[in-house]
């Protein structure tokens, strides 16, 4: 039955497509806007509340040049090392964004118009001559986010600057795959990692559903390191017997963090994994129906785990997307899950933080807030890049 819909669902995204780029000579007014997304079947009116406050939060917290805050660093272990605290980071910013975009919040028009124009902005401003988008030593996971967010804002406005931003942003990621088909964490590293590999597959999809030309042979070749990082039935025996005699066992998942017999893997690989594939135009896959099932078996335990950690936020950020683009049944069972565990983990105790997600572990709460805003917004289909 599956198989029966999904054509349809392409058909439609196909169709919503054409639809933005139809409006490319106009300005797209609020209402408008609204009316093209359309998609708010699944919004109950605690997930519209629950998204307003998390709106209202980020709005307070964006800095005059248009940046937001958060603790830049990197993945140790299951810890977050700080090389730089509470600086603006271009990754967070670009996320903060797109939960504004995913509300149906577009630039200079609206409540939170001016918000958006500004972080625009400033996503504009550090997009240097070769493409990259970085401040503070932020690496190629922000590059991407910030390509994306340039992407699905085009796709809504068509603008003349912003198109310039995006098309050496996606020069940039085109041209850094290296010959393995991935990406890592600096421009033209020599290795790659699935976790930063999806991250610039769907950035450049999104720009490619904007009308900018993304290199078919940068794509094919994604899919293959993609395939290549998948654990073979030999190493998913081995994790299954490894895990029956020790329950930390730390291989649990279907894709590798990198190509090679002793590469780890986890929940957020297995969805990035689903999600690049995905992203690449693979919808029938055995790895894809396999990854799906490993991550609904999975979800609840990862989430009770990981609470307050970025890596709830950083799993589920890529989850929400597999899910979504699976469609059916698992994406409502999906959805019901993250839907109540976030309702009940916002903040609503007043004060600073009130309307945030935090973020104990990590980059801080301005990341937990937009992600977890931007999961709870996906059914709005006000993204390009989320619409059926």
């Amino acid at each position: 039955m599956m198989q029966d819909q999904r054509p349809r669902r392409l058909l439609k995204a196909a169709l919503a497509s054409c639809a933005f780029l139809l409006m490319s000579t106009a300005a797209v007014s609020q209402e408008d806007f609204r009316t093209i997304g359309g998609g708010k079947r699944e919004v109950t009116p605690e997930v519209e509340r629950a998204t307003q406050r998390g709106l209202s939060y980020l709005a307070k917290q964006q800095h005059a040049e248009g940046y937001w805050l958060a603790d830049i660093g990197f993945k140790v272990n299951a810890d977050y090392e700080t090389t730089k605290a509470d600086a603006a980071h271009t990754g967070i910013s670009a996320l903060a964004i797109m939960a504004f975009l995913a509300c149906g919040e577009i630039p200079g028009r609206g409540r939170y118009g001016d918000v958006v124009q500004r972080g625009l902005d400033y996503l504009i401003r550090h997009t240097n001559e070769n493409g990259y988008i970085s401040q503070n030593g932020t690496r190629m996971y922000s590059h991407a986010f910030a390509t994306l967010c340039l992407a699905e804002a085009y796709g809504m406005t068509r603008s003349k600057a912003l198109r310039d931003a995006l098309q050496r942003s996606v020069t940039l990621i085109s041209d850094s795959q290296n010959r393995e088909g991935g990406w890592r964490y600096k421009p033209f590293a020599a290795q790659s990692d699935m976790s930063v590999t999806v991250c610039q597959v769907v950035a450049l999809r999104a720009a490619r559903n904007s009308g900018l030309h993304v290199p078919k042979s940068v794509i094919d070749n994604a899919v293959r390191y993609v395939r290549r990082s998948a654990r073979s039935d030999r190493q998913l025996n081995w994790d299954r017997l490894q895990r029956d005699r020790n329950l930390g066992y730390f291989n649990d998942g279907i894709f590798n963090y990198q190509t090679g017999r002793n590469a780890r893997a986890s929940f957020p690989l297995t969805a990035a994994g689903v999600v690049t594939l995905y992203g690449a135009g693979v919808y029938e896959d055995p790895l894809i129906d396999r990854g799906l099932e490993f991550l609904k078996k999975r979800l609840s335990r990862y989430n009770k785990q990981y609470r307050s950690h970025y890596f709830f936020y950083y799993g589920n950020y890529y989850a929400v997307q597999a899910f979504y683009m699976a469609g059916g049944k698992r994406w409502n069972f999906y959805y019901d899950h993250i839907k109540d565990y976030l309702l009940r983990s916002q903040v609503q105790r007043k004060g600073p933080e009130f309307g945030a997600w935090t973020c104990e572990v990590g980059p801080g709460s301005n990341f937990g807030t937009a992600v977890a805003t931007l999961i709870l917004a996906i059914p709005y289909q006000y993204l390009p890049i989320f619409q059926k």
